[in-house]
């Protein structure tokens, strides 16, 4: 068989696994409404359909030009998120074609060819590829950029035309840029590549080709910039999450992974903001003592960040060495969805078995042992060395997840070609064959290090967001299981316990809810949630003496909180406290001027409505 032909069938099954992959992830309950990045990305999109198509602030969050990708596919398939999800099945395989040019021109000669189909072959099998593709994220698109940038780079510096090398080095840097408007981190392989053209490109074009991948890879970042400048008047060159992210990755208890900076001391601050661009400004903005917007709350944590790596030397090195251990782990280590869990809950993810843990040691080999790096020609060996290192050295300062060691993998890929192609032809010579499975074992060794090295993950985060898309769809059988399930995995957790009560009182089982609301607020007494829940299910069992103690102390926590004034309204009025009871009732009409609640309240205490 034909290599072409070979690589046509390889695409097909590949494309083929990843559709009955993307069979099974659609039918999950958070398929069509996704949680997290995704659903922001949605909203996003539907914002731009009804006519916003510049927010009012500066972008936030990567996959910047992602929702406007969203936005076109909603206009044109309707709220079904299939067909983009299956686009981007197709990106993957694109990627795999991308991986056998790149992996061609990098290697000379016959073994070229061999090298390709290898990498291709690979690239088709890695699990957590299939897995991001399938997801409603940029990062499929991202990778698809970076490669074929890398692939153009190579092809710039062969003899051609100054015409065509200064195009081809445009669109790398374009399509660099466009790798950045999802990971912004990545902006760095713009000067990065810049350098290695003034070292490999023909003499007397240095200069031209550098200048030539420069303005190539200022055009995006220049648009980004630009449409942040309209919307808030700033200009930020990417996101304004640079900050909140370095901070995230360099504060005393982070472990290396996403994790709030106050998420343990603050519960219920953290419980009731969610979304990361709304708290991080709001915590900005409570730890300076005055209001900033996004550009200075951002400024705000990359000084807390660094003040962190000051004071705390010690404390930091132990983390950035653990961050190293998270990086070159074969861990996938979560920050959206979970990849060991969905390969549970999706079994087709098994058929592509190849992992960082099995790619990463034939890449070191390929890398190090002086026969595999002479596979390569040496702008080759520099330009994947580039590709792998900058994303690696550019993520270690901030949080160490999956999306973000995802775009080294690729180069890791071709170089683990490399090394294969070698091991085995070593183990074929005799003369060699000892000295080949010495290596071989080496090799073994290292990936059985970087599965040790794993770390085990919360799995009552899985879920819990199993359990909040059942309750979205208005499935509270399903949502409890999935709730009772998260509570299992983390007995400790006040704010599932309370979750679970309130789809217990959903279904109206409320003596296993009241249990459920008891024991978040013995787990956590600052936790004002529970304590609302509870008040409201006690007021309407009509035991409001019991209900009002946990009702004024959720006020306290929430001021503006309706259902709570209105519950303590009619406890007031009931103990004929009535200044008390008129000033909650009124709370309740400046939020909602024609509830009846209320009005009643009004009309008995002196009969006057304002």
């Amino acid at each position: 068989m034909g290599a072409r032909r070979f690589l046509f069938y390889l695409l097909l099954v590949g494309f083929l696994v990843r559709v009955v992959y993307l069979n099974q992830v659609a039918a999950l309950p958070f398929f069509h409404e996704p949680v997290g990045d995704s659903a922001i990305y949605l909203d996003r999109a539907r914002e731009i359909l009804a006519g916003d198509l510049v927010a009012g602030r500066p972008f936030f969050y990567g996959g910047i030009l992602y929702p406007y990708v969203l936005a076109a596919s909603l206009l044109l398939f309707g709220p079904n998120l299939y067909p983009i999800a299956l686009i981007q099945v197709g990106l993957g395989c694109a990627l795999a074609w991308a991986m056998y040019r790149l992996a061609k021109a990098a290697v000379p000669g016959p073994t070229g060819e061999t090298a390709g189909l290898i990498s291709a072959a690979m690239t088709v099998l890695y699990g957590p590829l299939a897995f991001l593709e399938a997801d409603i994220l940029m990062i499929s698109w991202a990778l698809l950029f970076e490669m074929l940038s890398g692939w153009l780079l190579l092809a710039s510096i062969q003899p051609i035309g100054s015409g065509r090398r200064a195009i081809q080095l445009a669109a790398a840097g374009v399509g660099l840029g466009l790798a950045a408007s999802d990971r912004p981190n990545l902006i760095a392989l713009v000067p990065a590549f810049a350098v290695w053209v003034l070292c490999f490109a023909p003499r007397g074009a240095r200069l031209k080709s550098a200048a030539a991948l420069l303005v190539g890879g200022a055009l995006v970042p220049g648009l980004v910039a630009g449409m942040n400048r309209a919307a808030s008047g700033r200009w930020v060159l990417l996101t304004t999450s640079t900050g909140i992210n370095f901070h995230i990755g360099n504060h005393e208890g982070a472990r290396g992974t996403f994790d709030e900076p106050w998420s343990s001391r603050l519960t219920e601050f953290t419980a009731s903001h969610t979304d990361l661009e709304e708290s991080s400004l709001l915590m900005a903005e409570r730890m300076s003592g005055h209001r900033l917007d996004a550009v200075e709350a951002s400024s705000f944590f990359l000084a807390e960040g660094l003040r962190f790596l000051r004071d705390h030397a010690g404390q930091a090195a132990r983390l950035y060495v653990r961050k190293l251990r998270l990086l070159v782990s074969s861990s996938e280590v979560p920050n959206h969805l979970d990849f060991a869990f969905m390969r549970s809950l999706a079994p087709a993810l098994w058929l592509m078995p190849l992992c960082f843990g099995l790619v990463a040691p034939l890449a070191a080999y390929g890398f190090f042992s002086p026969e595999a790096r002479e596979m390569m020609f040496r702008p080759a060996r520099a330009l994947l060395a580039i590709l792998v290192l900058v994303p690696l050295a550019t993520v270690l300062p901030f949080f160490v997840t999956d999306r973000y060691r995802i775009p080294a993998v690729p180069p890791l890929i071709v170089v683990a070609a490399c090394g294969l192609i070698e091991l085995v032809r070593m183990y074929r010579a005799r003369a060699s064959r000892r000295q080949a499975s010495l290596r071989m074992v080496c090799v073994g060794l290292l990936g059985l290090a970087m599965f040790a090295g794993g770390t085990e993950f919360d799995a009552s985060r899985d879920a819990w967001m199993m359990a909040q898309a059942y309750k979205k769809q208005g499935n509270l059988t399903a949502a409890a299981r999935w709730y009772e399930r998260a509570s299992a995995s983390s007995p400790e957790d006040a704010v599932i316990r309370n979750n679970l009560g309130v789809v217990y009182t959903g279904q109206g089982e409320n003596a296993r809810a009241e249990a459920e609301y008891r024991e978040s607020i013995r787990l956590d007494p600052r936790l004002a949630l529970p304590r609302r829940n509870l008040g409201l299910l006690l007021m309407r069992q009509g035991r409001a003496a019991e209900a009002f103690d946990h009702l004024a102390l959720a006020e306290a926590a929430d001021p503006g909180d309706v259902e709570v004034a209105k519950a303590l309204a009619v406890i007031h009025m009931a103990r004929g406290e009535i200044r008390a009871a008129r000033a909650r009732a009124l709370t309740v009409l400046a939020a909602e001027p024609a509830d009846p609640t209320a009005l009643g309240v009004l009309r008995g205490t002196d009969g006057t409505v304002p």
